[in-house]
Formats: C-alpha cells, structure tokens, sequence
C-alpha cells in the first residue's frame, strides 16, 4: 500500500476533530438538530484551517444512511465512506480554478434536474469559488436563490472579496479562524503518539509557529520531519531543516543593540548568512521578534513564544521603550524593502545592522525639547526681548534664571563641605548632574529621562522630582529602587525618591501679582522680567508654583 501523508491522513471525520472552529460547528450541529438547513453556505478563511473538511463532515451529516441527518456521522455505511473518499454520485467535489466558465455553471445546472441516488441531499461542494468569472456567477445566481428541492450549494475560499456581494447575499457566510499555536502543538502531539514519533515539545512549537495558523501546513512540515530519519527529533533538528534562526539569536542581537556593540553585530549578521539563511528570511524573524517585543512592553499576553523565551525577553526589554523599538521596526522594514531592489543586499543589510547599534545617538523629538528646556542660559543679560504674547516661552526662561542664581549662592556656601546629615534642595542642586552620571551605560535611557526631570523639593530626605511625560514618569518609577541607592551611596544617607507628573503639580497661582509685588520678594528677577517686557505690569503668567 503507498504512503498516505499524514494531511490525508489524519483529516478531520466528524466535528469534534475540527481544531479552533466551535462558533461554526455549533451553528451547522444544531441547524441539522433543528431541521434548518439552508439552501447555500460560503466557507472563507485561510488555508488549511479545515473548510474543505468541514464541508466534507456536513455532508455526511446530512446524508449518513445509518443515522442520518445527524450530528455524528458514523463514517461506516456506504455514503459516508464514498463522501470521505470523494467518490460519491450524491456529494459532487468541483474545482472552481478549473471551471470557470458560463458552460460550465450550465452543465451543472443540468445536473441539477436528476434526483439522488442513495442519499436524502444532493450536494455540491465548490473549491475555491472566487476563481469563477463574473458572467459565471450571474448565471449561477437564480439556481442559486431558487434551488430545486434537497439541493446544497457549499462554496469554499480563501478570498471572499473576490466573490460577488449578490452570491454573498444568497449564502450563510461562515469564516474560519486561523487555528492557534497552542491547539496545532496539541494535534501534533496527538498524531506523534499514534505514530510512536518521539520529538521534543519544543521542537513542535517551532513546527506550529512556521506553519502559521495552518493545520495541513503543519501535517506537511511533520512529514517533512519525519523523513529526515532521526528516531528522536530535536529543536536543532528542525532548524536545520527549515533553515530557522534559533530564538537566542534574536536574544544575542537585540543585546548587541542595546550594547551599542557593532562589531558583534556585523560578526552575528555573517553568522546567519553563512549558514545560508535568506537575509529577508532573517528580517522577517527580527521583525516578528519586535513584534512580540512591543507586545510584551503594552502588556499583551503573549501566546506565540515559549516561556524560556518569555522569561528572556523581560529581562532585556528593561533597556527599550516602546518609541525605541518601534523606531528599530520601521528600519528594519524600510531595510526589507530595499534590498528587494538592491543589487548588493548583504552590503545594505550591514548597513542597516549598524544603524541598528547607533539608534540611541537618535533623540526622540520629546527629548529634544527636554534637553532644550534644560539649557541654562549665559550670566550675561539678554539683549533681545522675548515676545510678549508667549508667556510659555517667558516662564521657562524665568525658571532657568533664577536656577542660575541659586546655584552661584549654593556653590559659595557649601563648597568643600565635609559632611552632610540632611539633604537640602540647594546641596542637591549643586551634585544632581555629577549623580546622575554614576549610572551605568546598560541604563543609558534612566540616565536621560532622569537628567531631565525637574527638582521640585527635598524634604526630610526625601526628593521630589516632576517628570514632563507619562512615559518618563512610568519608567522613573520602575527604576525608584535604583535610583533611591544611587543617591543614598553618593551622600551616605537614607534617601527616598518620589516622582509626580507635571500635569498633577503645575498649578498657575489664583492672585493677581503687579511688578511692583514681585520687586519686594526678588528685585533680581523682577529686573529681568522689565528687560523682556519693558511694558510689563501685571506678572501672574510668569511666575508658576
């Protein structure tokens, strides 16, 4: 007897065995329970997802001779086994790509006439409908509506935009859902132990991911597996085979990324290609990493990695935010799509893995802005007046002034001071930068977002810092415990940190302040308030507790 392949072997009989489909298998059991069967159903979905199958099982469903219309078929009697086979004169199986004509709806309308042979339903089972042309659907669109009686029309497809909105509106439209990994990881393990096939479970994981919601295409990998002839088939096994990059060279690589460490990267880039692996084979399995990266970062669930590699992956994200790695995607695909027209791809790829490494020498527009608000201006007086109407503009300027003034007094009093018992904002004022700089490079992105944050207070040893963003201040939070340590090791106190948001703390004074109030409390800053607006007289929109 020749081989079966396991596809055509293991294919589903009855509706239990279909994968990932409940919504539909619901709905055709019970209109067979309830006698409402309608005269034509469009099954859509990707391949190998089990449309054809499912058609198939409802066929013999409705004309099983030992039981029939039933729910479980006994796949014993004569149609049920005739259906399974594709033989049957009842259960007509016809190829859409290979009639596509007018005549051809014809002589099926001819068909048409002649009762069944041996069975309750005459039915037609059309592969691949959207490959009709557009005059043979119009002529199959009143036998279609109007059928003769114990006529079933069940059209299958894996593109149903291709296929008329007025034969749509004559069907039950049912759309499969590609089959989860974790559900074709449990078929193969299923058909491994009938088989008596030992392969590790990591190992059909990588099968199930590669197949791609497809359960037939994962039969075909298995017995692609099979024949390489090992009795125990490993993960390493089906690397080789399929010419997969073994997730810890994506783990390697974004390392390498975060390291800043090109050299590494152009030797791992040579690595992959030696093994002869496509370089956009490679981007894609990079870009899928990314993905399930940014995934991690939004909190989603992750169902397509193993927990190992889950567990990698938390430890590296905490040197990524999700701007970083959306950044690194949108280059990657850029990447993908040059060298598509390149003549010298592995030169562009190099490139591009370089750029790779040099990413966090790229400022984000937001930190532009921070780092252009934290510029202290000159000790010299400014010349040119800032517009009047831009009181924003006329608020920061006004904050780093007097920053400038209080770091020269802080610097005369407590320069060389041996000992500090309590911390106070104006010692801190002093020391924060050279602090900040005792970070490691692993933490090259605290560094920057801590930089630009700005003290408010320092009370009983505790500091307060305002950050400017939801997603600066979310990641200072994260990193409290190690910020907290930093600065307690460099004062050889207890120092605690707390971090608020601007939205929460800037709040515009209520009072009406003239220049003549602020020259009481700061003759220096109301001076300089006169040099950007001579005209000035009411100073509320300057000055912000």
């Amino acid at each position: 007897m020749s081989y079966l392949v396991l596809a055509r072997k293991y294919r589903p009989q009855n509706f239990s065995e279909v994968y990932a489909q409940d919504h539909i298998t619901k709905i055709l059991k019970n209109s067979i329970e309830l006698d409402r069967i309608a005269q034509a159903y469009l099954f859509t979905g990707t391949r190998g997802v089990g449309k054809t199958s499912m058609a198939r099982i409802f066929a013999k469903s409705l004309n099983c001779l030992k039981n029939g219309p039933t729910i479980s078929p006994c796949n014993e009697c004569e149609n049920c086994i005739s259906i399974t086979k594709g033989n049957s004169t009842d259960v007509i199986e016809i190829d859409g790509a290979s009639n596509t004509g007018v005549d051809d709806i014809r002589d099926l309308q001819k068909e048409l006439m002649y009762s069944t042979s041996n069975s309750i339903y005459k039915i037609y089972i059309i592969d691949e409908v959207h490959m009709l042309s557009k005059n043979a659907f119009n002529a199959l669109l009143k036998t279609l509506e109007e059928p003769p009686d114990k006529v079933i029309f069940i059209f299958a497809t894996t593109e149903p935009h291709k296929v008329l909105p007025t034969i749509i509106s004559r069907c039950q439209r049912f759309d499969f859902k590609r089959i989860p990994i974790a559900s074709i990881v449990q078929r193969l393990k299923t058909i491994s132990e009938e088989e008596k096939i030992e392969i590790e479970e990591e190992a059909m994981f990588t099968i199930a991911k590669k197949a791609d919601g497809s359960m037939r295409d994962a039969l075909s990998l298995m017995d692609q597996v099979l024949a390489y002839g090992n009795d125990k088939i490993t993960l390493d096994d089906i690397l080789q085979i399929f010419g997969i990059v073994h997730y810890d060279v994506y783990n390697q690589m974004v390392e390498t990324i975060a390291h800043k460490n090109p050299k590494k990267m152009i030797n791992l880039l040579h690595n992959i290609l030696d093994t002869g692996t496509e370089i956009q084979e490679f981007i894609n399995g990079l870009l899928d990493y990314f993905r399930n990266f940014l995934l991690l970062k939004v909190d989603i669930e992750l169902n397509e990695i193993t927990a190992d590699q889950y567990k990698k992956m938390i430890q590296i994200s905490s040197s990524f935010s999700e701007e970083d790695i959306l950044y690194l995607m949108s280059l990657l695909i850029k990447t993908k799509s040059d060298i598509k027209s390149s003549n010298n791809p592995i030169l562009l790829a190099e490139m591009s893995f370089i750029k790779l490494t040099k990413f966090a020498q790229i400022n984000s527009l937001e930190d532009i802005i921070l780092n252009l608000e934290n510029k202290t201006l000159p000790d010299k007086p400014i010349t040119k007046p800032v517009a009047a109407s831009n009181f924003q503009r006329k608020e920061n300027i006004l904050h780093r002034k007097t920053e400038i003034e209080k770091r020269k007094i802080v610097r005369e009093v407590i320069e060389d001071k041996p000992e500090i018992k309590t911390l106070t904002k104006d010692i801190l004022l002093v020391d924060k930068e050279q602090i900040i700089q005792k970070l490691e490079k692993d933490n090259m992105f605290l560094k920057r977002y801590l930089s630009s944050c700005v003290l408010d207070r320092v009370e009983n040893n505790k500091i307060f810092f305002i950050a400017s963003s939801k997603m600066q201040f979310e990641r200072l939070k994260a990193e409290n415990k190690v910020i907290s340590n930093l600065f307690s090791t460099h004062y050889n106190l207890k120092i605690r940190i707390n971090f608020e948001l601007v939205e929460e703390r800037k709040k515009l004074i209520n009072k009406t302040l003239t220049l003549e109030d602020l020259k009481k409390e700061s003759t220096k800053i109301a001076n300089f308030i006169e040099i950007l607006d001579p005209k000035a007289e009411i100073v509320t929109d300057f000055y912000v507790k």
